[in-house]
């Protein structure tokens, strides 16, 4: 009973720190509304484990997630830059619309 316990305790541990690793895979095919989903679930996985275990785990996670917010930022300026091309591109059809 003690050594199915503790595959439970270690199990818990193993799935949130899976689950955090599982994000990072996702932001970087930039899967965001996967890594959203993911993310809710991850804080009830790390809930379920052990709370003696529990900073351990956090910090790994964390890892993890400072790692899906960096490409989130990367992703975000990405993003920012393609918008300014465009309304740069159709300031300038206005402009040559108008000429």
């Amino acid at each position: 009973m003690v050594a199915s316990q503790a595959a439970v305790k270690q199990s818990a541990s193993t799935i949130a720190i899976e689950m955090s690793a599982q994000m990072e895979v996702l932001a970087s095919y930039g899967d965001w509304d996967q890594v959203e989903e993911l993310a809710v679930r991850l804080r009830a996985a790390v809930m379920d484990v052990p709370e003696n275990q529990r900073r351990n785990v956090i910090k790994a996670v964390q890892r993890h997630t400072d790692k899906v917010a960096e490409q989130a930022r990367q992703a975000r300026q990405d993003v920012t830059g393609k918008i300014h091309e465009l309304r740069k591109g159709q300031a300038a059809k206005k402009a040559y619309e108008l000429a």
